[in-house]
């Protein structure tokens, strides 16, 4: 089998405006890679298969396992960029590491592995910015689980702009249930605020980024629509006092970040003597890559 990794994200900011005419929405999103990789191993097989392994099985029954999962959306979009009519069947063997429906993009990380595992099982040798193309047709968050690091992404998402590295920052990921899907909480923010909350340029949000994480870190138009879905997110975004859990893209994943180990450690272990589920990890470069 062929293997490859993909990042999981959390968005650092995310301002949304209103919905457009195609049903999409402008969003000015602040990528940021964690090194917490999603991995897919592909082998030819008689039919379309997908196989899933892992840790973060919690709601499993969320993920697809048809040919509506994006690692066969992936190949399917591949094959008709490289012109192959009829692509041989695949079997994707998923190892899931980032929970579904968490705001985390872990299937647009297992659809970036996919394709960076397609393109060597089928020897194309297509480069990344060819693979970026066939990515952004599959969904706005895969262009970014290819890029990795730390980016500014525009439109819907898809179109990224590589910003400076943020740096080694430790991460603390709260998870709860259930999951929130993408569309549920854009349709409660469009009911919300249906004149969106875009009220920044990508430059200023770059720039305020550049000048400072604390200037522009949290700010996401999607957290009213998070908490107003799932209200007990709010307390547990306040529950280390003097200090904010922030909604990680459409939730409910919370994060909270700092260069300090040990307070995010103790922050850790305030969350799980409450009963929470979370777990440590740290920011990441790394891009969508094979592996052995």
């Amino acid at each position: 089998m062929i293997s490859a990794v993909a990042p999981a994200k959390i968005n650092l900011a995310f301002l949304s405006g209103p919905v457009r005419p195609d049903g999409y929405h402008n969003v000015i999103s602040i990528y940021q890679a964690l090194d917490v990789f999603e991995k897919v191993s592909v082998e030819s097989a008689d039919d379309w298969e997908v196989e899933l392994i892992g840790a973060a099985l919690a709601e499993a029954e969320r993920i697809p396992v048809d040919n509506s999962n994006l690692v066969i959306r992936a190949a399917l979009e591949l094959a008709k960029h490289v012109g192959i009519e009829k692509p041989r069947p695949m079997r994707f063997v998923i190892e899931k590491h980032v929970p579904p429906a968490a705001g985390m993009a872990g299937g647009s990380a297992d659809a970036a592995a996919s394709l960076v595992a397609l393109n060597r099982a089928w020897g194309l040798d297509l480069s990344s910015a060819e693979l970026t193309k066939v990515a952004a047709k599959i969904g706005a968050d895969v262009p970014f689980a290819l890029l990795g690091g730390t980016a500014l992404g525009l439109d819907t998402g898809i179109e990224l702009r590589p910003l400076p590295p943020l740096g080694l920052q430790f991460v603390l990921l709260i998870f709860s249930t259930p999951g929130l899907s993408t569309a549920d909480v854009f349709k409660e923010f469009d009911r919300l605020c249906p004149e969106g909350n875009l009220t920044k340029t990508p430059d200023q949000v770059a720039s305020q980024y550049e000048s400072g994480l604390g200037k522009i870190l949290g700010d996401n138009s999607l957290e009213v629509a998070a908490y107003s879905l799932r209200p007990d997110l709010f307390g547990m975004a306040q529950m280390i006092p003097g200090k904010k859990a922030f909604v990680s893209g459409s939730g409910p994943t919370l994060f909270m970040l700092s260069k300090d180990s040990q307070e995010v450690a103790s922050w850790h272990r305030a969350f799980i003597a409450s009963g929470f589920s979370a777990m440590v990890c740290k920011t990441s470069n790394g891009s969508a890559e094979l592996v052995n």
